[in-house]
């Protein structure tokens, strides 16, 4: 079964959540700027931020377009408002996107992850993770038999929420973070 998604992981999965949400492990304490130019927090212009987040973030993905993007941007933005996403994590207070680290709450990383695993497919993007990590040693369809046979979509959902989260003592990204360094283990081939 193909879970789509594309949330992060501690291995392979961490990185891309952490791919997909610049600097998320921690919270950084700088002010912010209190003067937000004007046409700021609209549906457009957070879209457009949203999508050059996604797309900068998957530069070293070879899908070769923004379709992934542009659905991640949408589906967001069908679950929370730009305020919502100003005050859970992901943008600053002038609607950008955040340079700094953040963790983002509930409602937030709830959407974050809904969107992603409507436009994405998480076995594919982990193993075009683990083959990065392995530096092309990964036989790639075991390891994606491997994660299939392991995970569900409410393990890959509850550990992506967690992750974005920062709750990283969750039962879901543990079993997320065993399943792929355990398919990462069985899928390279000893020298």
């Amino acid at each position: 079964m193909r879970v789509p998604t594309r949330p992060g992981r501690t291995a392979a999965f961490l990185l891309l959540v952490a791919t997909a949400l610049p600097g998320l492990a921690a919270c950084a304490g700088e002010a912010e700027a209190e003067t937000v130019p004007a046409g700021a927090g609209s549906r457009a212009e957070v879209r457009s931020a949203l999508v050059s987040l996604y797309a900068a973030n998957a530069a070293g993905d070879d899908s070769g377009d923004d379709r992934d993007a542009e659905c991640f941007a949408d589906g967001v933005l069908e679950r929370v408002t730009p305020a919502q996403l100003r005050d859970g994590g992901v943008l600053d207070a002038s609607y950008e996107p955040r340079a700094e680290i953040a963790t983002l709450d509930r409602t937030v990383a709830e959407a974050w992850t809904a969107a992603q695993m409507s436009c994405t497919d998480f076995v594919e993007e982990s193993t075009r993770a683990q083959e990065a990590l392995t530096k092309g040693r990964l036989d790639a369809d075991a390891y994606a038999t491997c994660l299939e046979g392991r995970l569900d979509e409410a393990t890959i959902h509850d550990a992506s929420v967690s992750t974005l989260m920062a709750r990283w003592d969750d039962p879901a990204v543990g079993e997320m973070s065993v399943a792929q360094s355990e398919c990462s283990v069985l899928s390279v081939p000893r020298d």
